[in-house]
């Protein structure tokens, strides 16, 4: 902190990265420390719905605009790391007591209350964090690839005869936003086609993963049911980005 303190005092510095980051922290904490209620008067949500609301809020800004099968962009996958490593600093002070014994000097042994991190947690979690990277890891490998995308709105045929999935595209107009793939000549290599079905696989088990962690979750939770009233009525904001991938490989294997 000292350090921190010591650049925010130099000439601009309040322009510094540092500087910005503590500021969305303290933001970031703020509204979480108020459960949401920013006037302060006490009517704020319960402060695990707090935290879901801002991991899912995180996701929406990080992977809603991810149309194209590219590695995610550097500041994004920054903010992506930092700001789950706050929100989920938090559940380092989630513990469960356990009776343990504890033996003095002189070979008496008592039975104490310690406290240890809470099992679904200590479970859970570094699951799902390890799913995380897998997925990332997967956009990674769309670094160099043997197609391309254009625009919707200036999809024209090619003089040097490239396919496009225009066709499977108009089966969702109203998503008119979302660019087009485009092939080379004579289409994808078998070895191509191989490794975007390994991909399409592997994604397909993060779903399955991720979705399984959360339904044995939700299956031993006392929900309440004005809770269960403000969900989603689909599971369309469940692994949010494990679908938008799964999509376009679909679109490719097709």
């Amino acid at each position: 902190m000292e350090s921190l303190a010591e650049h925010k005092d130099g000439p601009g510095s309040g322009d510094t990265t540092e500087s910005r980051e503590i500021e969305m922290m303290k933001e970031r904490f703020a509204k979480l420390l108020l459960c949401e209620d920013m006037s302060g008067s006490g009517q704020g949500v319960c402060p695990a719905l707090t935290i879901s609301n801002a991991i899912t809020n995180l996701c929406a800004s990080v992977f809603g605009r991810l149309w194209r099968l590219e590695p995610l962009p550097s500041e994004k996958r920054s903010l992506w790391r930092r700001e789950m490593d706050w929100l989920l600093s938090v559940t380092d002070h989630i513990v469960e007591l356990k009776p343990s014994w504890q033996t003095f000097p002189n070979g008496a042994r008592v039975e104490v209350m310690s406290c240890q991190p809470r099992s679904d947690l200590y479970i859970n979690l570094p699951a799902l964090q390890k799913l995380d990277s897998m997925l990332l890891q997967i956009l990674d490998g769309f670094s160099k690839t043997e197609f391309w995308y254009v625009d919707q709105g200036i999809v024209a045929p090619q003089a040097d005869g490239s396919a496009s999935f225009q066709k499977a595209v108009q089966r969702q107009e109203d998503k008119w936003w979302l660019p087009v793939p485009r092939l080379p000549p004579g289409g994808l290599p078998e070895a191509v086609r191989k490794l975007l079905s390994h991909k399409l696989e592997s994604v397909n088990q993060i779903l399955k993963a991720s979705t399984a962690i959360n339904s044995s979750t939700l299956a031993e939770m006392e929900v309440p049911e004005s809770y269960l009233e403000t969900l989603p009525k689909t599971g369309a904001s469940l692994s949010w980005g494990c679908r938008l991938p799964l999509h376009y490989l679909r679109a490719f294997l097709l």
